[in-house]
């Protein structure tokens, strides 16, 4: 049983308020396409879902479009691309011709290579009479070289519905080397999206949008899939063909190029010459399954570690990763010369809590039956449900002493910002050794001020979330910053001294809506990893919180991390 002073918040209320926050992402749904602003830059008919490249490269990236289905008579679709150092194309430095055809969803990838390196180009493609729009593709800094910076945004969860894509329009007036997309790209069916087909046709519904377009038309985008590519809650054990479809229609619709052995690998890295290593998980199509809610009160799944159920979490043969991924990660994470790691994952590693049950009292006369780090958790489908290797993959950064971590992630719906230990309820001995940042959404659920406090006015509605924003900070003194309000993305500048990171806000049911910073954050060189003092500081029980306080409340204890 959990202690009788476990820490713990108005369950309810707090589920409650999360499902406006998460209900997309755990249930998926059908809407129409949402209205679009005057503004918004024309789709062209013979390039319905418009033009992409993707990972920057020294030499080069790949380049995508798709063409009109009709257009093809049968032989396929002859596409003539072109790279060129001038929007004018008067320098074109790279050619070639790729068909599209309807085995390959009438899209063409073709990878562009002898390029120079850290420059910016234009691109295009012709299909006959038709010649697309202009795009912007980018290369990579040289290997070893010292580039003076590195901002890119990072993204998630893009659903169709009564708000506007202006988030998209925001992330493409920003001045960036590449954006990265972290799934959630499409919502499909889980009862109606079966077949190649199918999986094809949500692409095509999601990409016709004009400012997602506009987007890909002017950055790179770097991305990963997450459920919402698949089914929800996807895991390794996915029905086979169903999951093959999934995967061959995301690789044909996103502007990346499959592996040249036939693999689904997409977990990978590269790199912005010394000053950043940049890595990208796939925390989906490896993983075992979910561990499933055991706690029926509550209105999201939650789990609770005082049940045998729960208690599964900590099984220490649970993946995440699966074992090449990780073996790759721990080998890669520690190797070569940078000043910066970037690790880019779908869900993050940040630990959610409704009630904490390892109080620093309580680890210092555990009860019968005690387990470090347990408690109620909010969603055991995330990291927190493959408890023993993410405390594998920080005992790794922290016995290797890595270096200025920092870790960005979407898939929540909300804002999070948190410090990254092996023990996060050890917050006096276990050493910080990385920083996450977790974006919300690129739309809008429904908006929790008025569909929880529909009685009130919209200030003290307000008012009534940030209260529950601290009262969730309160059972999570691990974690700096939540926030249940808003859409947006992340904004990340790696600079030779210190990374900044903006958490960048809009309204997505204002057409005309421009992004504003409500967070910003500066890591300085050196900073990461943090460990603790060799003094034994005084112990001093921390009482649980009689109410809600502002921002995150520490608590004592003695150091205990090991290593």
């Amino acid at each position: 049983m959990p202690p009788d002073h476990a820490m713990s918040l108005n369950r309810r209320m707090f589920l409650a308020l999360l499902g406006a926050g998460a209900a997309a992402a755990l249930n998926p749904r059908w809407f129409a396409r949402p209205a679009l602003g005057a503004a918004a830059p024309p789709v062209d008919p013979a390039f319905p879902l418009g033009i992409a490249s993707g990972d920057p490269l020294p030499d080069g990236t790949v380049i995508w479009t798709s063409v009109d289905p009709a257009s093809d008579s049968g032989a396929g679709v002859a596409v003539r691309w072109e790279v060129a150092a001038d929007e004018a194309f008067t320098t074109v430095l790279a050619s070639g011709t790729e068909t599209a055809t309807a085995a390959g969803g009438h899209t063409i990838h073709a990878v562009v290579s002898g390029l120079p390196s850290d420059g910016w180009f234009h691109y295009r493609f012709t299909a006959g009479t038709n010649v697309s729009r202009t795009g912007r593709l980018r290369t990579a800094p040289a290997p070893g070289s010292s580039p003076d910076r590195l901002r890119f945004t990072f993204s998630s969860c893009q659903q169709t519905t009564a708000s506007y894509y202006v988030a998209h329009a925001a992330m493409a007036a920003e001045d960036l080397d590449f954006v990265v997309h972290y799934g959630d790209y499409v919502y499909v069916s889980d009862d109606g999206t079966i077949t190649i087909d199918d999986y094809r046709g949500v692409y095509r519904r999601f990409k016709a949008n004009p400012y997602l377009q506009e987007l890909h038309a002017r950055y790179p985008m770097v991305v990963m899939w997450d459920d919402g590519e698949f089914v929800n809650g996807i895991d390794r054990t996915m029905e086979p063909v169903r999951f093959a479809a999934a995967r061959q229609a995301w690789f044909e619709m996103m502007p990346v190029v499959r592996p040249a052995d036939g693999s689904d690998r997409v977990h990978r890295a590269f790199e912005w010459g010394r000053l950043v290593d940049f890595t990208m998980l796939d925390v989906r199509s490896h993983r075992d399954e979910a561990i499933d809610s055991n706690d029926p009160t509550t209105l999201l799944p939650t789990t609770d570690t005082a049940l045998a159920s729960g208690a599964a979490i900590f099984d220490p043969d649970r993946t995440c990763l699966g074992a090449e991924q990780k073996a790759w990660f721990k080998e890669r994470i520690t190797s070569g010369d940078f000043t910066w790691r970037h690790i880019g994952h779908g869900y993050p590693f940040v630990a959610l809590r409704l009630e904490d049950y390892d109080t620093p009292e309580v680890r210092a006369n555990p009860p019968a039956g005690f387990h470090e780090n347990g408690g109620k958790y909010l969603s055991t489908e995330q990291w927190d449900g493959y408890w023993a290797e993410r405390r594998e993959l920080m005992d790794h950064l922290a016995d290797h002493e890595v270096s200025n971590v920092v870790v960005t992630s979407g898939h929540t719906h909300i804002y999070f910002v948190s410090p990254l230990r092996p023990d996060y309820d050890d917050l006096e001995g276990s050493p910080v050794v990385a920083k996450e940042f977790v974006c919300g959404s690129l739309t809008a659920d429904p908006d929790p001020r008025s569909q929880y406090f529909p009685d009130l006015p919209k200030d003290e509605a307000e008012a009534a979330i940030h209260g529950l924003e601290s009262a969730f900070l309160a059972v999570n003194p691990h974690v700096d910053h939540i926030d249940l309000l808003n859409q947006g993305y992340g904004l990340v500048t790696f600079t030779p001294t210190e990374a900044t990171v903006d958490l960048r806000i809009i309204d997505t049911f204002d057409e005309d809506a421009v992004a504003t910073t409500s967070q910003s954050y500066r890591i300085a060189v050196g900073e990461l990893p943090t460990f603790p003092s060799t003094a034994e500081p005084p112990v001093t029980p921390a009482e649980p919180p009689v109410a809600p306080a502002p921002g995150a409340t520490p608590v004592s204890g003695s150091p205990r991390y090991t290593g």
